[in-house]
């Protein structure tokens, strides 16, 4: 058999393994902060089986070894589209001959009207002091630094963090619910989003948080934001690019059938959290100090002891999918490791080139690898 024809063969092998079902996608930012107000109006997709989120993460966190875990999450789980779950994430992932030492802190937090029926704000503060998880202007859980045993908000200041949404599926019935295709596609839309950098006592009125962006998605910002494309084990989809699109002043980040990516749905409305309307007459960001604490194409075919809550948690019968190692450019949208390895963009005609990787996206030996990926140079 001509060389050819065996590269062809392996390419063709190979894309039957590493190929999924579906699609799902990520958007993250290209700039990291190292504490900051992070803010977002959302409608969220739910639907047993699909984790929705919003979540700060530290792009290295992946590595392993003597690298650190840092990581925020809010989450939608599928199942249960009337809560969100929070979590920090801290520690370290496996790596280098070391076991996985990551430390999670899960907790639920009641959302009405559901998160899939309406726009709702949420938000995430992080200091060197607490981190806040804010629902439309309500404080619903605040983790206090020196609180508990973990660390957890001491060890999230090791490293910067960047801003990730993403939309996905992940295989732990237990976790996000039992999975049924049939109710693709959905969709989260995202309005706007607002970051604040940390400016102790220096913010508006006082605070301590001082606007440095918004964005209203009339268009796409390329240089502010990246779209991921990867997989990672125990997710039944591949992250495309082709799953994020604009329309009406809104970012759509799709979950969809594999070759029905785009989005041919009815855009939803929300007068409310307008960012335009709100210009000039928006009050100051609400903060865990003064805010009020409770206890696009078209397709080709159709998280702890160490918190301080107000809102009592919504029951799950289960806190947390198992953890998977992440990659560097992409992340998780929780306690789940992702890994993904960074791969050549452009493609050229029979200059394929077989590499294997193992779970963090590392190339190794054909005997070590877990995944088999191919990509041309």
């Amino acid at each position: 058999m001509t060389l050819k024809k065996t590269l062809i063969l392996g390419l063709l092998a190979v894309a039957a393994v590493s190929a999924k079902d579906y699609s799902g996608a990520e958007l993250y930012t290209s700039e990291t902060w190292m504490y900051g107000k992070f803010e977002a109006r959302m409608k969220m997709a739910a639907g047993s089986g699909t984790v929705s989120s919003m979540f700060l993460y530290h792009n290295d966190s992946y590595l392993g070894g003597n690298e650190p875990w840092v990581e925020v999450d809010i989450e939608i789980l599928g199942k249960n589209p009337n809560s969100f779950q929070s979590n920090i994430i801290t520690g370290f992932g496996p790596g280098d001959g070391q076991p996985d030492r990551k430390v999670t802190s899960e907790d639920h937090h009641a959302i009405n009207p559901a998160s899939n029926e309406s726009f709702h704000t949420y938000g995430m503060e992080w200091t060197p002091d607490y981190v806040a998880w804010i629902l439309d202007g309500k404080v619903v859980r605040k983790t206090v630094k020196g609180q508990g045993d973990n660390n957890q908000v001491q060890d999230l200041g090791k490293k910067e963090q960047g801003l990730r949404f993403n939309l996905w599926s992940h295989e732990d019935a237990g976790w996000v619910g039992a999975w049924n295709d049939n109710i693709l596609p959905v969709y989260q839309f995202i309005n706007w989003v607002k970051v604040y950098k940390y400016t102790p006592g220096a913010g508006e009125n006082g605070s301590d948080f001082t606007l440095d962006w918004s964005d209203d998605f009339d268009t796409f910002n390329s240089t502010r934001w990246l779209k991921g494309d990867w997989t990672f084990d125990g997710n039944r989809v591949d992250i495309s690019p082709s799953n994020i699109f604009t329309k009406d002043g809104m970012v759509i980040i799709a979950l969809t059938k594999k070759g029905q990516e785009g989005f041919n749905g009815e855009m939803p409305t929300d007068p409310e959290g307008d960012l335009k309307n709100q210009q000039g007459t928006e009050p100051p960001p609400a903060s865990s100090s003064s805010a009020q604490q409770e206890n696009p194409p078209t397709p080709e075919t159709s998280s702890s002891s160490a918190q301080q809550q107000v809102n009592p948690p919504t029951p799950e019968s289960s806190s947390s999918a198992p953890q998977q190692d992440n990659p560097q450019a992409p992340a998780s949208s929780s306690s789940i490791q992702q890994a993904i390895p960074k791969a050549p963009r452009t493609h050229e005609a029979y200059n394929i080139d077989l590499r294997y990787f193992n779970a963090k996206g590392v190339s190794v030996k054909k005997d070590n690898s877990q995944h088999i990926r191919v990509f041309s140079k």
